[in-house]
Protein backbone atom coordinates (compact mmCIF):
# COMPACT_ATOMS: atom_id res chain seq x y z
CA UNK A 1 0.00 0.00 0.00
CA UNK A 2 1.32 3.41 -0.96
CA UNK A 3 2.34 5.73 1.85
CA UNK A 4 0.91 9.22 2.27
CA UNK A 5 4.26 10.61 1.16
CA UNK A 6 4.09 8.62 -2.08
CA UNK A 7 0.52 9.81 -2.73
CA UNK A 8 1.55 13.43 -2.20
CA UNK A 9 4.55 12.97 -4.46
CA UNK A 10 2.36 11.45 -7.17
CA UNK A 11 -0.05 14.39 -7.02
CA UNK A 12 2.82 16.86 -7.26
CA UNK A 13 4.13 15.06 -10.33
CA UNK A 14 0.70 15.01 -11.98
CA UNK A 15 0.23 18.72 -11.24
CA UNK A 16 3.62 19.46 -12.78
CA UNK A 17 2.75 17.54 -15.94
CA UNK A 18 -0.62 19.33 -16.16
CA UNK A 19 0.94 22.80 -15.73
CA UNK A 20 3.63 22.05 -18.29
CA UNK A 21 0.98 20.83 -20.70
CA UNK A 22 -1.09 23.97 -20.26
CA UNK A 23 2.00 26.11 -20.74
CA UNK A 24 2.84 24.29 -23.95
CA UNK A 25 -0.76 24.70 -25.19
CA UNK A 26 -0.65 28.44 -24.49
CA UNK A 27 2.65 28.80 -26.29
CA UNK A 28 1.32 26.88 -29.29
CA UNK A 29 -1.82 29.02 -29.38
CA UNK A 30 0.24 32.20 -29.13
CA UNK A 31 2.42 31.00 -32.00
CA UNK A 32 -0.70 30.23 -34.06
CA UNK A 33 -2.06 33.71 -33.38
CA UNK A 34 1.23 35.33 -34.38
CA UNK A 35 1.35 33.31 -37.57
CA UNK A 36 -2.25 34.24 -38.38
CA UNK A 37 -1.54 37.94 -37.86
CA UNK A 38 1.52 37.75 -40.12
CA UNK A 39 -0.44 36.03 -42.86
CA UNK A 40 -3.40 38.39 -42.62
CA UNK A 41 -1.15 41.43 -42.96
CA UNK A 42 0.78 39.89 -45.85
CA UNK A 43 -2.02 38.63 -48.09
CA UNK A 44 -4.61 40.97 -49.67
CA UNK A 45 -7.20 38.18 -49.80
CA UNK A 46 -6.72 37.13 -46.19
CA UNK A 47 -6.79 40.77 -45.12
CA UNK A 48 -10.17 41.20 -46.80
CA UNK A 49 -11.49 38.04 -45.15
CA UNK A 50 -10.26 39.32 -41.81
CA UNK A 51 -12.07 42.65 -42.30
CA UNK A 52 -15.31 40.79 -43.08
CA UNK A 53 -15.12 38.71 -39.92
CA UNK A 54 -13.88 41.55 -37.70
CA UNK A 55 -16.48 43.96 -39.04
CA UNK A 56 -19.27 41.56 -38.14
CA UNK A 57 -17.78 40.87 -34.69
CA UNK A 58 -16.35 44.25 -33.76
CA UNK A 59 -16.33 43.53 -30.01
CA UNK A 60 -14.03 40.51 -30.45
CA UNK A 61 -10.30 41.14 -30.17
CA UNK A 62 -8.11 41.13 -33.26
CA UNK A 63 -6.09 38.16 -32.01
CA UNK A 64 -9.19 36.04 -31.43
CA UNK A 65 -10.69 36.96 -34.80
CA UNK A 66 -7.39 36.05 -36.47
CA UNK A 67 -7.35 32.70 -34.66
CA UNK A 68 -10.97 32.02 -35.60
CA UNK A 69 -10.38 32.90 -39.24
CA UNK A 70 -7.79 30.13 -39.51
CA UNK A 71 -9.73 27.53 -37.52
CA UNK A 72 -13.40 27.95 -38.50
CA UNK A 73 -13.80 28.16 -42.26
CA UNK A 74 -16.73 30.33 -43.30
CA UNK A 75 -17.37 31.75 -39.81
CA UNK A 76 -19.63 34.80 -39.71
CA UNK A 77 -20.88 35.46 -36.16
CA UNK A 78 -18.72 34.15 -33.34
CA UNK A 79 -18.56 34.04 -29.57
CA UNK A 80 -17.96 31.93 -26.49
CA UNK A 81 -20.46 29.49 -25.02
CA UNK A 82 -21.42 32.17 -22.49
CA UNK A 83 -21.99 34.68 -25.28
CA UNK A 84 -24.32 32.34 -27.14
CA UNK A 85 -26.13 31.51 -23.90
CA UNK A 86 -26.78 35.23 -23.44
CA UNK A 87 -28.33 35.27 -26.92
CA UNK A 88 -30.69 32.44 -26.01
CA UNK A 89 -28.71 29.86 -27.95
CA UNK A 90 -26.53 26.89 -27.06
CA UNK A 91 -23.54 25.25 -28.67
CA UNK A 92 -24.61 21.97 -30.27
CA UNK A 93 -23.19 18.83 -28.68
CA UNK A 94 -21.47 17.63 -31.84
CA UNK A 95 -19.74 21.02 -32.19
CA UNK A 96 -18.55 21.27 -28.60
CA UNK A 97 -15.05 20.03 -29.45
CA UNK A 98 -14.87 21.86 -32.79
CA UNK A 99 -14.62 25.47 -31.67
CA UNK A 100 -11.76 27.81 -32.45
CA UNK A 101 -9.18 27.91 -29.68
CA UNK A 102 -8.80 31.50 -28.44
CA UNK A 103 -7.81 33.51 -25.38
CA UNK A 104 -10.60 34.60 -23.05
CA UNK A 105 -10.66 36.56 -19.79
CA UNK A 106 -11.42 34.76 -16.52
CA UNK A 107 -15.03 34.74 -15.37
CA UNK A 108 -13.92 36.13 -12.00
CA UNK A 109 -13.26 39.87 -12.61
CA UNK A 110 -10.83 39.88 -9.71
CA UNK A 111 -8.49 37.55 -11.55
CA UNK A 112 -6.10 38.88 -14.15
CA UNK A 113 -4.73 37.55 -17.40
CA UNK A 114 -6.31 35.44 -20.12
CA UNK A 115 -7.12 31.75 -20.33
CA UNK A 116 -7.59 29.40 -23.24
CA UNK A 117 -11.18 29.06 -24.35
CA UNK A 118 -13.22 28.49 -27.48
CA UNK A 119 -15.20 30.55 -29.97
CA UNK A 120 -18.10 29.00 -31.87
CA UNK A 121 -19.76 30.16 -35.06
CA UNK A 122 -23.50 30.69 -35.12
CA UNK A 123 -23.73 27.66 -37.45
CA UNK A 124 -22.51 25.54 -34.52
CA UNK A 125 -25.35 26.68 -32.27
CA UNK A 126 -29.08 26.26 -31.98
CA UNK A 127 -31.90 27.96 -30.15
CA UNK A 128 -33.62 31.31 -30.34
CA UNK A 129 -33.32 32.94 -33.77
CA UNK A 130 -30.79 35.74 -33.86
CA UNK A 131 -32.41 38.99 -35.01
CA UNK A 132 -30.75 40.32 -38.12
CA UNK A 133 -29.82 44.01 -37.90
CA UNK A 134 -32.03 46.11 -40.10
CA UNK A 135 -29.95 47.44 -43.01
CA UNK A 136 -29.73 51.17 -43.52
CA UNK A 137 -31.77 52.08 -46.59
CA UNK A 138 -31.75 55.35 -48.50
CA UNK A 139 -34.49 57.87 -47.86
CA UNK A 140 -35.64 56.37 -44.57
CA UNK A 141 -35.76 57.95 -41.10
CA UNK A 142 -33.34 55.28 -39.88
CA UNK A 143 -30.73 56.25 -42.47
CA UNK A 144 -31.19 59.93 -41.67
CA UNK A 145 -30.66 59.22 -37.98
CA UNK A 146 -27.59 57.11 -38.76
CA UNK A 147 -26.06 59.82 -40.94
CA UNK A 148 -26.66 62.43 -38.26
CA UNK A 149 -25.05 60.17 -35.65
CA UNK A 150 -22.14 59.42 -37.97
CA UNK A 151 -21.50 63.12 -38.51
CA UNK A 152 -21.37 63.53 -34.75
CA UNK A 153 -18.39 61.16 -34.71
CA UNK A 154 -16.31 63.58 -36.78
CA UNK A 155 -13.58 65.44 -34.88
CA UNK A 156 -13.73 68.28 -37.40
CA UNK A 157 -16.40 70.44 -38.99
CA UNK A 158 -18.58 69.22 -41.86
CA UNK A 159 -19.74 71.34 -44.78
CA UNK A 160 -21.67 70.75 -48.00
CA UNK A 161 -19.95 71.08 -51.37
CA UNK A 162 -22.00 70.24 -54.45
CA UNK A 163 -18.90 70.59 -56.66
CA UNK A 164 -17.14 67.75 -54.90
CA UNK A 165 -16.42 64.81 -57.23
CA UNK A 166 -16.79 62.22 -54.44
CA UNK A 167 -19.54 61.73 -51.82
CA UNK A 168 -17.23 62.98 -49.03
CA UNK A 169 -13.63 64.09 -48.57
CA UNK A 170 -11.49 65.25 -45.66
CA UNK A 171 -9.45 68.38 -46.30
CA UNK A 172 -6.50 68.36 -43.92
CA UNK A 173 -5.55 71.92 -44.87
CA UNK A 174 -8.60 73.49 -43.23
CA UNK A 175 -9.65 70.57 -41.00
CA UNK A 176 -13.01 70.11 -42.67
CA UNK A 177 -14.92 67.19 -44.15
CA UNK A 178 -16.86 68.16 -47.25
CA UNK A 179 -19.95 66.24 -48.37
CA UNK A 180 -21.66 66.37 -51.74
CA UNK A 181 -25.38 65.99 -50.92
CA UNK A 182 -26.13 65.08 -54.55
CA UNK A 183 -24.90 61.54 -53.93
CA UNK A 184 -27.07 58.82 -52.41
CA UNK A 185 -27.29 58.60 -48.64
CA UNK A 186 -25.68 55.15 -48.57
CA UNK A 187 -22.76 56.38 -50.71
CA UNK A 188 -22.31 59.34 -48.38
CA UNK A 189 -22.43 57.07 -45.31
CA UNK A 190 -19.74 54.77 -46.72
CA UNK A 191 -17.47 57.60 -47.79
CA UNK A 192 -18.00 59.60 -44.61
CA UNK A 193 -17.08 56.67 -42.36
CA UNK A 194 -13.66 56.47 -44.04
CA UNK A 195 -13.15 60.24 -44.09
CA UNK A 196 -13.86 60.44 -40.38
CA UNK A 197 -11.11 57.85 -39.90
CA UNK A 198 -8.73 60.07 -41.90
CA UNK A 199 -9.68 63.05 -39.75
CA UNK A 200 -9.22 61.13 -36.51
CA UNK A 201 -5.77 59.89 -37.39
CA UNK A 202 -4.74 63.39 -38.51
CA UNK A 203 -5.71 64.52 -35.01
CA UNK A 204 -6.37 68.13 -36.03
CA UNK A 205 -2.83 68.46 -37.32
CA UNK A 206 -1.04 67.08 -34.26
CA UNK A 207 0.00 64.03 -36.27
CA UNK A 208 2.92 65.66 -38.06
CA UNK A 209 3.59 62.55 -40.12
CA UNK A 210 0.10 62.49 -41.61
CA UNK A 211 -0.12 61.85 -45.32
CA UNK A 212 -3.38 60.74 -46.87
CA UNK A 213 -1.78 58.09 -49.05
CA UNK A 214 -0.01 56.56 -46.04
CA UNK A 215 -3.27 56.13 -44.13
CA UNK A 216 -5.42 55.17 -47.11
CA UNK A 217 -5.69 51.44 -46.35
CA UNK A 218 -6.18 52.03 -42.62
CA UNK A 219 -8.92 54.60 -43.06
CA UNK A 220 -10.77 52.68 -45.75
CA UNK A 221 -10.53 49.55 -43.58
CA UNK A 222 -12.20 51.43 -40.70
CA UNK A 223 -14.91 52.69 -43.01
CA UNK A 224 -15.48 49.20 -44.41
CA UNK A 225 -15.87 47.67 -40.95
CA UNK A 226 -18.37 50.37 -39.95
CA UNK A 227 -20.38 49.70 -43.10
CA UNK A 228 -20.29 45.95 -42.49
CA UNK A 229 -21.78 46.53 -39.06
CA UNK A 230 -24.77 48.44 -40.42
CA UNK A 231 -25.33 46.61 -43.69
CA UNK A 232 -24.33 49.54 -45.90
CA UNK A 233 -23.00 48.65 -49.33
CA UNK A 234 -19.27 49.37 -49.42
CA UNK A 235 -16.45 48.03 -51.56
CA UNK A 236 -13.56 46.50 -49.61
CA UNK A 237 -10.37 48.55 -49.59
CA UNK A 238 -7.63 47.91 -52.12
CA UNK A 239 -5.25 45.82 -50.03
CA UNK A 240 -2.66 45.04 -52.67
CA UNK A 241 0.00 46.93 -50.71
CA UNK A 242 -0.85 45.48 -47.30
CA UNK A 243 2.34 43.40 -47.28
CA UNK A 244 4.50 46.45 -47.93
CA UNK A 245 2.62 48.49 -45.34
CA UNK A 246 3.33 45.95 -42.59
CA UNK A 247 6.80 44.96 -43.77
CA UNK A 248 9.22 44.90 -40.85
CA UNK A 249 6.47 44.72 -38.21
CA UNK A 250 6.71 41.91 -35.69
CA UNK A 251 3.48 40.01 -34.86
CA UNK A 252 2.83 42.08 -31.71
CA UNK A 253 3.06 45.35 -33.64
CA UNK A 254 0.85 43.99 -36.41
CA UNK A 255 -1.77 43.02 -33.87
CA UNK A 256 -1.51 46.39 -32.15
CA UNK A 257 -1.96 48.24 -35.44
CA UNK A 258 -5.04 46.19 -36.29
CA UNK A 259 -6.41 46.77 -32.78
CA UNK A 260 -6.16 50.51 -33.33
CA UNK A 261 -8.25 50.16 -36.48
CA UNK A 262 -10.78 47.95 -34.70
CA UNK A 263 -11.09 50.38 -31.81
CA UNK A 264 -11.63 53.29 -34.18
CA UNK A 265 -14.30 51.38 -36.11
CA UNK A 266 -15.91 50.27 -32.88
CA UNK A 267 -15.94 53.80 -31.45
CA UNK A 268 -17.54 55.25 -34.57
CA UNK A 269 -20.04 52.42 -34.79
CA UNK A 270 -21.00 52.63 -31.10
CA UNK A 271 -21.94 56.27 -31.59
CA UNK A 272 -24.23 55.37 -34.48
CA UNK A 273 -25.65 52.34 -32.67
CA UNK A 274 -26.45 54.40 -29.58
CA UNK A 275 -28.57 56.74 -31.69
CA UNK A 276 -30.37 53.95 -33.54
CA UNK A 277 -30.92 51.50 -30.67
CA UNK A 278 -30.15 53.22 -27.37
CA UNK A 279 -31.65 50.58 -25.07
CA UNK A 280 -30.38 47.61 -27.05
CA UNK A 281 -26.91 49.13 -27.15
CA UNK A 282 -26.88 49.50 -23.38
CA UNK A 283 -27.90 45.87 -22.89
CA UNK A 284 -25.46 44.41 -25.43
CA UNK A 285 -22.33 46.23 -24.29
CA UNK A 286 -20.13 43.71 -22.41
CA UNK A 287 -18.85 44.61 -18.99
CA UNK A 288 -15.28 43.62 -19.80
CA UNK A 289 -13.28 44.04 -22.97
CA UNK A 290 -12.86 40.72 -24.72
CA UNK A 291 -15.62 39.00 -22.72
CA UNK A 292 -17.15 37.71 -25.90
Amino acid sequence: MASISEIIKGKAERDKVRVEGLRADRENLSAMRDSALEQITSSPELYRQYLDLQGGNIRCSVGNVALTLFQLEGATRIGTRDFWHQQGRRVLGEAMDSGAKVFVPPKDPKRRGYYMGSYYDISQTGGRPMPEPAPLLDRTPRMEAALAALMDQSPVGIEADQELSTPACYNEANLTIYINPEHSESAIFAALAAEIAYARVHDRGYNRGYKREVYKLDSESVGYMVCRRFGVQCSPPDARLVGALYDGFDPANRGEALEQLRNTARSIGEGVEQRLNPRQQERSTPRRHGAR
